[in-house]
């Protein structure tokens, strides 16, 4: 369960929470279902400021005071009360570095294709994974990927030595960067949405631009970029969708098909 206010609304929100939250138990006990109030923890997330503003105000469920968490992970995602996901990506970089090591070991029984096929199952997947929430992060934290992207890739082409530029042999295994495979991810989401509105609830999060009267931009199949000025606010999807989105030429933005537009977008991103 979640609830977004401002510094100046806690109470109300957090009361409405607790509310919320004694309703949850009383139909869990209903139907025969446990829930611990005890164990039931809370992260509050916003900028430095904002959680001072909240941080001696106490959440009540059934009784119990709620203990404040500086992290917690949500389908497979840590996050963190400051959105930084460094947490998240030590723990991806830690798993994916162990699985490089054993990769490594059994590299020389494999051909190329075998050796792709399983970077790609057990560690390119975990690289890409809800990756759009990295977008615009401090490029400390994405160069951590990076590199475990640069040793997968050392480990899958042997010839590369630990002194040679990564560039070409990404290009050679069709890698895109992180960063890259960031802004891949949201470009083809924002086409899966203009092309379906679905899902809805990120189609509700962006607005195709309508010239109040004739201009020649109005073929051009834009999007309205909100104006945010947080730098949390503008890492969110509606702000870095249509950024991503009115980046790219007319002719990738045009594309009739998914397959056709991912193809381009990704020639065009990363140019042999």
């Amino acid at each position: 369960m979640y609830v977004s206010f401002a510094a100046s609304d806690k109470v109300d929100n957090l009361q409405k929470l607790s509310v919320a939250l004694d309703k949850v138990h009383e139909w869990f006990t209903a139907n025969r279902l446990s829930l611990n109030p005890g164990k039931t923890e809370y992260l509050l997330m916003g900028t430095w400021q904002q959680r001072q503003k909240v941080h001696e105000h106490k959440i009540n469920f059934c009784g119990n005071v709620l203990k404040s968490v500086d992290s917690a992970r949500n389908l497979g995602v840590i996050f963190d009360t400051s959105m930084s996901f460094k947490k998240q990506i030590s723990k991806v970089c830690q798993i994916s570095f162990m699985y490089i090591r054993q990769l490594r070991r059994i590299r020389p029984f494999l051909d190329r294709n075998s050796a792709i096929m399983l970077a790609n199952a057990l560690v390119s997947s975990r690289i890409d994974y809800c990756n759009s929430l990295y977008y615009d992060l401090p490029k400390v934290s994405i160069e951590r990927l990076q590199r475990v992207q640069n040793s997968l890739a050392r480990v899958v082409v042997c010839s590369v030595r630990r002194t040679d530029h990564i560039t070409p042999t990404l290009k050679t295994l069709h890698w895109l960067p992180v960063e890259k495979r960031i802004e891949f991810k949201i470009a083809s989401l924002t086409y899966k949405i203009l092309s379906s509105n679905k899902p809805s609830y990120l189609d509700s999060l962006i607005t195709q631009y309508k010239p109040v009267r004739s201009l020649r931009s109005a073929d051009k199949q834009t999007l309205v970029i909100p104006t945010i000025k947080s730098a949390n606010g503008r890492r969110s999807f509606s702000f870095a969708s249509p950024t991503i989105w009115n980046s790219l030429p007319l002719d990738i933005r045009s594309t009739a098909s998914l397959l056709s537009f991912r193809k381009k977008l990704k020639h065009h991103l990363f140019p042999p």
